[in-house]
């Protein structure tokens, strides 16, 4: 699963005025098809590196979208003020599920309706976040690199320095 996912979840699975709302129907992409509502689904947009004069960064940026559905407008506007208390309420730095997370910034919502979802139509509202956290790689096996004074490795297999 990837880190944004990860900090969403954990964001949105510790926050009480959430989880009273939707019990554990927190759901990364889509709402499974027997769902009851009022339910969440998140996703990541987009993920952007932020490269450096020297290379490449482990700060990332991360666009995610958390979508909230109810089956009335009121239950809809609800919960999403519930979700946006959540992120606001997340304390910055900090980390969220292993992973450093340096800034969440709100960044707008859209309302829509289904009226073919569910029995008698959903209310959905979408929100947008920015996050900027550390992406942070899985070191690699200890019989395959070389640990040098300065913390970088070097791959035994090809030679190739790793830069920390």
């Amino acid at each position: 699963m990837s880190a944004p996912i990860k900090i969403v979840y954990s964001i949105l699975s510790n926050a009480a005025g959430v989880t009273s709302l939707v019990g554990t129907r927190l759901n990364p992409v889509r709402i499974p098809q027997e769902s009851l509502f009022p339910a969440i689904s998140y996703n990541v947009v987009s993920i952007v590196a932020n490269p450096t004069n020297s290379g490449h960064s482990r700060t990332e940026f991360a666009r995610v979208q958390v979508n909230t559905y109810a089956t009335s407008f009121a239950d809809a506007i609800e919960l999403s003020g519930q979700v946006r208390a959540a992120f606001d309420d997340a304390v910055t730095p900090d980390t969220f599920n292993d992973s450093y997370v340096q800034v969440i910034e709100y960044d707008g919502e859209n309302h829509t309706a289904d009226d073919q979802a569910a029995f008698a139509g959903l209310y959905q509202i979408s929100q947008d976040y920015l996050l900027n956290y550390i992406y942070t790689s899985p070191a690699p096996a200890a019989e395959s690199f070389i640990l040098l004074e300065n913390g970088d490795f070097v791959l035994l297999e090809t030679g190739d320095k790793i830069i920390i």
